[in-house]
């Protein structure tokens, strides 16, 4: 079983999700993190990685560093390398506050990196590094090759929604691992693939004393280094590393005393469940709010969105007074799979299970429920309003041409080349004045009818659009006639973010999309 629990510092405290195994241990193991895109990517691989401990007996505790994940701080305050550290330590501290007399780092990519570097600091008794991070010069030069410098902001770049200040990056630029200074732990495992050779870094552990094993697979790739919707679990490397691990002996140990509610910053958050999905609710400090918007899923992002939006939005309106919920559907991010695959875009399962989300949520109180997606999950959103009374739809960058049976593309820029010729001809007839002659007869496209039915029942529904992007220029090249009538109905509006990408990613420019929504939903 694994649950949501915040521990570390009252003011600043961490998100982690414990897995427990059937039986009393004494053994904990704390999984590690890789940083940015490559933590969404592999979001799953974690997960199935401490629930691979836990099935061995060990206690697994996943976590989100100072600054990242659902844990307070921002990617932006200073000193993160040092932050992220005191993360770790705090995690091996609650393990052991818990009765772990024995405590194994595991960490995925630069979560290895740090498991290698607070080894000795920890008192672990084993350190696994996965695929770790060997030359901390070479990864900030990569994280500056792929990234966007932030303007107005002397050195600070962001990728893929992770800000990374100039202090941060020099920092990361020394370590070297073939350089470490003391023993991470009596025995540590290597795990690498054919194609990044470890043999410096095996080479110094020896010196330091530690007996080093390394297991070489090829596969972790299809959980790196990918979009999330194209992430496949490595199970072969899953299933090497928990059998290099063991299986922990029984002993008589305690339950987890679970703390589902944090409060900092003037928000309190609490992890919960919806609907038997796991969701985790924001609101400004003593208050119970009466008005929520749920955030979805994105893509097959899990819930704190992509590059972190939804909490970064979240507590934004919750700072505002709005109640407001990131959760996940079944087969994404932390909630049970009920039967599913690990989720995918438009996964029509999300209906029901939105529709079941504001349910519950009317049975806990709530006088107002709206619902908040991106792309995927904003034509979940909408789809969602058509079938059960909402109080709002705020769609961002919908893609409304998008029907059940078509391809799902993890980048848009495959979706832009697949329709191209769609496109073309959508973009001639429009000039040949075809589809307003439909539309006034009645013969509309499948999103005109969305968006009249909005209209028919009375449902505020936000459109929110990146300038010029793709979900925008079809409803204006397909539906004109239909988006003006419906606009002038006065239930669905337009607004359109400047300098602002189809994922949000460029966090400079969050501030806009905040703006623009509590400004909708009248906070």
């Amino acid at each position: 079983m694994t649950v949501g629990h915040w521990f570390g510092p009252d003011d600043r405290p961490l998100c982690g999700w414990w897995s427990e195994p059937a039986r009393g241990s004494v053994h904990g193991v704390v999984v590690l993190p890789p940083l940015g895109y490559e933590y969404w990517s592999a979001h799953r691989t974690l997960r199935s990685l401490a629930e691979a401990f836990a099935a061995a007996g060990h206690h697994a505790l996943r976590f989100d560093y100072d600054g990242t994940g659902d844990s307070a701080g921002q990617p932006t305050d200073p000193d993160r390398l040092a932050a992220w550290s005191a993360s770790v330590l705090a995690a091996v501290a609650e393990l052991r506050a818990r009765g772990c007399e024995h405590v194994t780092l595991a960490g995925l990519r630069f979560g290895g990196t740090l498991a290698l570097m607070l080894g000795a600091r920890a008192k672990a008794d084993r350190v696994i590094a996965w695929l770790p991070v060997l030359s901390g010069k070479r990864y900030a030069r990569e994280l500056k090759m792929l990234a966007l410098a932030v303007p107005e902001s002397e050195g600070e770049m962001v990728f893929a929604g992770t800000n990374v200040s100039a202090e941060t990056a020099k920092a990361l630029a020394t370590i070297e691992l073939d350089k470490l200074a003391d023993r991470p732990a009596p025995r540590v495992l290597i795990a690498t693939q054919p194609d990044r050779p470890v043999d410096k870094l095996v080479a110094r552990l020896a010196e330091l004393g530690s007996e080093t094993d390394v297991i070489s697979l090829a596969g972790a790739h299809t959980a790196l280094e990918v979009p999330s919707e194209d992430a496949v679990v490595p199970t072969a490397l899953i299933e090497a590393i928990r059998g290099w691990l063991g299986e922990a002996p029984e002993a008589p140990s305690s339950p987890l005393a679970r703390r589902d509610t944090a409060t900092f910053g003037g928000i309190t958050e609490t992890i919960t469940e919806l609907a038997g999905l796991t969701a985790i609710t924001s609101a400004r400090a003593g208050t119970v709010p009466e008005d929520f918007v749920v955030f979805l899923n994105s893509g097959s992002e899990v819930h704190v969105g992509p590059g972190r939006a939804w909490v970064d939005y979240t507590r934004a309106l919750a700072a505002a007074g709005a109640g407001a919920v990131r959760v996940d559907w079944s087969g994404w991010g932390e909630s049970p799979d009920r039967g599913h695959a690990p989720g995918r875009p438009y996964d029509q399962h999300g209906i029901a299970e939105t529709i079941e989300i504001v349910t519950a949520l009317r049975d806990r109180g709530a006088k107002r429920v709206m619902l908040a997606g991106l792309c995927a999950g904003a034509w979940m959103a909408v789809q969602a309003a058509l079938h059960t009374h909402v109080d709002g739809v705020i769609a961002i960058n919908p893609q409304l041409y998008w029907l059940p049976g078509d391809p799902v593309e993890a980048l848009l820029s495959d979706t832009r080349k697949r329709r191209t010729a769609i496109r073309e001809r959508d973009a001639k007839l429009r000039d040949q004045h075809v589809w307003d002659a439909l539309d006034a007869i009645g013969v509309w496209p499948p999103a005109a009818q969305w968006l009249h039915g909005l209209t028919e029942r009375h449902v505020p529904s936000l459109l929110l659009f990146a300038e010029g992007d793709d979900g925008l220029e079809f409803l204006e090249m397909r539906c004109a006639r239909r988006l003006k009538q419906e606009l002038a109905a006065g239930y669905v509006r337009i607004v359109q973010i400047h300098d602002i990408d189809h994922q949000m990613y460029r966090t400079w420019r969050r501030g806009d999309v905040i703006a623009a929504v509590r400004a909708f939903i009248g906070v």
